[in-house]
This record gives C-alpha cells, structure tokens and sequence, in this order.
C-alpha cells in the first residue's frame, strides 16, 4: 500500500480534450422526466442555485438533485422506455423487455414510445454509472477497493466526456474507508459493478486487511441506503470536512492551447472566443 498514493482532495482530471455538459444540460440528462411525473418536479430540476452560494452548498444543492433514472432500449421492439426507479444499467439484466416495465401504461411493445424533445435527446449519454452508483474501484499500485461514483467538486459532474462523444471516458469515484477520504477519475475498465465484487480479486495483505474489511463494511450499508441517504452520508461533499473551494480559473491563453489540440484531433474549426484576457472561466 505504500507504492501508490490515492488523491486526498483533489483528483486528477483525465488529460483530454474534452468537455462538460453545463450544470442545466447536465440535470436534464439525468433525469428526465415523463407525462406521468409531475411538472412541479421538472421546474425544480431545472432550477438553479442561489447566487452568492459556497461552493460546498453549491454542491449539496447539487446532490440533493440527484436522482435514479435512465432509458432502457427493448430488445425486441427497440422502443426506448424510461425507467425512473432505475440507478444505472447494471440493475438491469443483460436483454431487456418492454413486459418487464414496471409501469403499466409501456409494459408492452404496442404502446408507443414517448418521444424525446430535440433538446433533450442532445443532452442524452450513454452512462454506465450514475451518481450514487456502488462500484469496485482499481487504482494503479492498489487493490480493487470499495467506492461509489460521486460528482466532482471542481468539474460538478460524476462523468469525463471526451470531445463530441456521449459515452463517458472517465467516472469520478469517492472510496469506501474509515482513514481517509479519497476520489479519483477511473475509465471503465477499472470499475466494476459493486454487486459483482466477488468477480474481482480484492488482495487482503495484511497491511490493508483491516482497512479494506471496514471499507467493505460501509459499502454493504450504503447498499441498504436510498439514494439520498447514501449521497449524503458517503459522498466526498459529505465526508470531507476541509475547505472545498471553487473550480481553478483557466484564462484565454489556456484555452486557445487546449482549442487547438481538439482542432487537430478531430480536424474541425472551433469558433472564436469572445473572452477578453482579463476574463477566465472554469476549468
């Protein structure tokens, strides 16, 4: 355990060219709603934090708009059907049916399928994992360790999105321990579903036997949690007691460096910034 250290308060981005969604994309896309949930609802995900917040209130506000949800195709009909109970994909099994939803009215392959708006479908990705999700983390020169996917404090969301592609390249994941209070940016391959941990080898040393033991302890209680009780209890917002201060600032200098990587990349004209020098944003 001494060859390796995990980030303690800060975890390092992915180095991409990537982008993130806005925090109002990025409440639509994870929970939409439909006809039959309330418009009350729909307005409070849509709104916005009240200005002159602190950043950790920022992101408690944040947290507590955190909700299971996703689209899942049929395969049979290829329909796509909302599933607002759902956290993420892995709850599923592995073929899917219209006959197994929950709700009545799209239980069947004849009932139409609710359309998306535009708006929205551009707002859609395809995420393995939502905030909340319980997971096995590896990190290089550690064992698969006990974590769950939470939202960053400096980018605001749980998944890296790499230039124009919806399918996440990175999740941020908060780990399970009674010591310290750890995050770091995981890419698929290195996180598996918490319920399949008995798949993985967890290296039970005896330098970290203990530690991983009450690791393991706290993820079978979240596991018991709902939703909301399990953000709030083990998030890195919830269990870091230090200052959490807002995202560093990036000026113009900066992003022309990172625009003209993404140009060649993709080999496509991004248009000019109308940021002035004396203006930043964040990263």
């Amino acid at each position: 355990m001494d060859e390796a250290i995990l980030p303690v308060e800060n975890a390092h981005e992915p180095f991409e060219e990537a982008h993130q969604p806005s925090l109002f994309d990025a409440m639509q896309t994870e929970n939409m709603v439909t006809s039959s949930q309330s418009s009350s609802k729909y307005k409070d995900i849509l709104s916005q934090p009240a200005a002159g917040v602190s950043h950790r209130q920022r992101l408690l506000w944040l947290q507590k708009r955190r909700a299971p949800g996703l689209w899942a195709q049929c395969d049979e009909c290829s329909r796509w059907r909302y599933l607002p109970h759902v956290l993420d994909r892995h709850e599923l099994p592995g073929k899917w049916y219209c006959r197994m939803n929950p709700d009545s009215t799209f239980a069947s392959c004849s009932a139409p399928e609710y359309p998306i708006r535009m708006r929205d479908e551009e707002d859609l990705i395809h995420s393995e994992y939502n905030a909340g999700s319980l997971v096995m983390g590896r990190v290089e020169g550690w064992p698969w360790w006990p974590g769950m996917v939470d939202d960053c404090p400096d980018t605001e969301q749980y998944y890296w999105l790499d230039g124009f592609s919806d399918i996440p390249t990175h999740y941020n994941v908060v780990f399970f321990d009674a010591e310290d209070v750890t995050r770091a940016w995981l890419a698929p391959s290195d996180i598996k579903p918490f319920k399949d941990r008995k798949k993985v080898n967890i290296d039970l040393k005896k330098n970290n036997r203990e530690r991983i033991k009450v690791a393991l302890k706290q993820a079978k209680e979240a596991e018991k949690m709902t939703l909301t009780e399990r953000l709030a209890k083990f998030s890195f917002v919830g269990r870091y007691k230090g200052d959490i201060n807002s995202p560093k600032k990036v000026n113009k200098k900066e992003i022309g460096k990172y625009k003209e990587l993404f140009e060649r990349k993709f080999s496509v004209a991004m248009p000019d910034d109308e940021i002035s020098d004396s203006e930043s944003v964040p990263e």
